[in-house]
């Protein structure tokens, strides 16, 4: 990936949501925030960015934060001109516990730390 402006980051988040059914249920233990944000930084490393650390024994609000920060490293390094990410990430985030995910300990920590 030699560049990413906000347009195409946007349309990669659109295509999260477009498949977020498919997400959800192959989302295992993690929550539905988590996963979209997890299935955004995959297709952000699909698109051509370079993947970065494995995240395996992160508990779901270390997760979602290890996430986020890969994916602003990612668009720092490849964006066409700085923008800033965070809307894109809160509206992700705020569409899935519109669509009523599950609401738990997790859940709430993590609109913590999303800030949504």
């Amino acid at each position: 990936m030699n560049t990413i402006n906000s347009e195409k980051f946007g349309r990669i988040c659109d295509g999260v949501w477009l498949d977020r059914i498919s997400i959800q249920s192959g989302r295992g233990s993690l929550s539905g925030e988590t996963a979209l944000i997890r299935a955004l930084y995959w297709r952000l490393c699909n698109a051509g960015a370079t993947p970065g650390q494995s995240l395996e024994d992160c508990d779901e609000e270390q997760m979602l934060s290890v996430y986020q920060r890969l994916i602003r490293s990612m668009l720092k390094q490849y964006a066409h001109q700085s923008y800033d990410d965070a809307p894109y990430l809160k509206e992700l985030v705020r569409c899935s516990v519109d669509e009523g995910w599950e609401e738990d300990d997790n859940t709430r920590a993590i609109r913590s730390v999303t800030g949504v």
